[in-house]
């Protein structure tokens, strides 16, 4: 009887222990119950209990993510890729997040090195690179990626506005005029293309025409005429 009850005893214990969960196992469900604060406390412990794993860091900026806080949460992503060299998808989300920060030149350096670790280079992962090459000012890149993206989603109007619009930013008047009058036929509601129309045709040097489409385009929205009048140029 008594060897039963130290057996029983002793079974107890063992699923005691089992049943205890780490803190990062505790954080991750707070996480599912979006706690971000409890989340926070629970990840703190568990960077002493295991200061090894990436995951910890990992989750931290995660939550930091989900609380809009992304110059604290790049620091835990990035701390976290310096553990764990290995996952690519950790690298091109703390370059998403960095454009947040906003830092675009450091978001361009990750979205490349996601791709160079085997990130897939799905659509979306070509046309946001693009765009960030964009937002670096490298216009001929990024726009060479989105018309790549473009020949695959041919009737996309978002990706034909962006095109259309680093074309424009970049001095390709022509090209965009192309994109925006594309735009314009896929909609011909779309008062705001056609007047980026006739805005190109006036930086062009055609002040007659581009003033003349530009008109019409306001008869159609009278609201891109404080738009024009607040951007000082006649920009959107």
């Amino acid at each position: 009887m008594k060897n039963l009850m130290l057996i029983v005893t002793l079974f107890l214990g063992f699923a005691a222990v089992a049943q205890t969960e780490t803190s990062l196992q505790l954080a991750r469900k707070q996480y599912q119950e979006e706690n971000y604060a409890e989340v926070v406390k629970l990840l703190e412990k568990a960077a002493v209990e295991e200061p090894g794993n990436a995951q910890v860091p990992y989750l931290m900026g995660r939550a930091y993510v989900d609380m809009s806080n992304y110059r604290k949460a790049v620091t835990f992503l990035e701390k976290a890729m310096a553990m764990d060299t290995s996952k690519s998808n950790w690298v091109y989300e703390c370059a998403l997040v960095y454009q947040a920060v906003p830092n675009y030149k450091k978001s361009l350096e990750l979205m490349i090195l996601a791709g160079d670790k085997g990130y897939k280079k799905t659509n979306d992962y070509l046309e946001n690179l693009g765009n960030t090459y964009i937002m670096t000012g490298e216009y001929a890149k990024g726009i060479e990626l989105l018309n790549e993206v473009l020949k695959k989603k041919p009737s996309d109007p978002e990706l034909i506005f962006q095109i259309a619009q680093a074309n424009y930013k970049s001095g390709k008047y022509d090209d965009a005029i192309v994109m925006w009058d594309r735009l314009f036929k896929e909609d011909n509601t779309n008062a705001e293309a056609l007047y980026m129309i006739g805005l190109s045709y006036q930086k062009k040097g055609d002040k007659a025409k581009g003033q003349s489409i530009c008109d019409k385009a306001i008869q159609m929205d009278p609201s891109l005429k404080s738009k024009r009048q607040q951007s000082g140029d006649g920009g959107l």
